[in-house]
């Protein structure tokens, strides 16, 4: 999957996170020119591979002047717009998150007006819906209910109308579940992962929810997709497998792959109160439209995340990643 990406000006926001850096990885091997933007304590740790065919620009989107100024200097043609605060449920800051996923898209929008930017591909969340209990499509209700999913709800509805005045053809990808390697420690696929790795005991909740996990390469494979379709412009994805199962679905998946026949400590961990039970994607859409497919099926998907893990697990012990 690749588009024409060569020798174009490529910005990558959030690109120290888990979604951002696969995105600035996939555009270097596009062979583009690849720039980040990265808060001046931004760890870039996940792009150690590329971090010499990859401009840093040291700012934080909240602050216009010295975002302008990366922008002025980069003149991004396509901007993947990753960053974004919440999506680790430890940040609850409502002022961080408003300030964040709101004005700093905002602010984004306002430099790129000037800059000649021919794309904006903007990362949604399947918390922007809320806990819905039918399937979701992407004409629903926006029924959020935690600060993550009603700044990234009121972010997509911003870039979207901003975009249009500013004559910038943009593109939003609302996410479901997404694994893979370099995810932080404390997510879930990780955390099993990393705990059985170490021989350490693997608590976690009762696991009854039901989840629409999709492999991150599938997901960049969706981006690159709508960046690279010129006729579509101003439109918002589902983006997922399609297919949920229980989370202890995915339990047993991990441990046979890792061939371990302890047992998870069910329970050790109480459901959060704002639990989501049961989102489902309708991903009818993307796939009409951009003719985008998962193609890597689950299993091959996770044996190439424990896979990675396992190779590079010194890069999580000691270091709270």
């Amino acid at each position: 999957m690749s588009g024409d990406f060569a020798s174009k000006n490529i910005l990558v926001t959030g690109a120290s996170g888990f979604i951002g850096s696969h995105v600035a990885q996939r555009m270097v091997k596009e062979n583009a020119r690849v720039a980040i933007i990265a808060r001046e304590n931004s760890d870039l740790w996940r792009l150690n591979e590329i971090r010499h065919d990859i401009a840093v620009c040291r700012t934080d989107i909240r602050d216009f002047e010295k975002l302008n100024a990366c922008i002025n200097r980069i003149m991004p043609d396509y901007v993947f717009h990753m960053a974004a605060y919440g999506v680790d449920s430890r940040q609850k800051d409502w002022s961080t998150a408003a300030q964040t996923n709101i004005l700093g898209t905002v602010n984004l929008m306002k430099s790129l007006k000037q800059a000649g930017c021919e794309k904006f591909l903007h990362i949604g969340s399947c918390m922007e819906y809320g806990d819905k209990q039918e399937i979701v499509s992407e004409d629903a209700v926006l029924e959020p209910f935690n600060i993550y999913g009603s700044t990234k709800a009121a972010a997509t509805i911003m870039a979207h109308q901003l975009a249009a005045e500013a004559g910038i053809d943009i593109v939003t990808l609302r996410a479901f579940g997404i694994f893979g390697e370099n995810e932080g420690s404390h997510k879930f696929f990780p955390h099993i992962i990393l705990s059985l790795l170490k021989g350490s005991r693997v608590d976690l909740t009762a696991c009854e929810q039901y989840r629409d996990y999709c492999y991150i390469e599938n997901i960049i494979d969706g981006f690159v997709l709508a960046a690279s379709d010129i006729k579509c412009n101003n439109a918002v994805f589902n983006i997922g497998s399609g297919t949920v199962h229980q989370l202890n679905y995915y339990v047993d998946m991990v441990y046979e792959l890792m061939k371990n026949n302890t047992k998870p400590n069910y329970g050790a961990i109480p459901y959060r109160s704002n639990e989501v039970w049961k989102p489902r994607p309708d991903i009818g859409k993307i796939r009409n439209v951009l003719n985008w497919e998962p193609k890597i099926p689950l299993k091959d998907g996770l044996n190439k995340t424990i896979a990675w893990y396992e190779r590079n697990i010194e890069l999580y012990i000691g270091t709270g990643r």
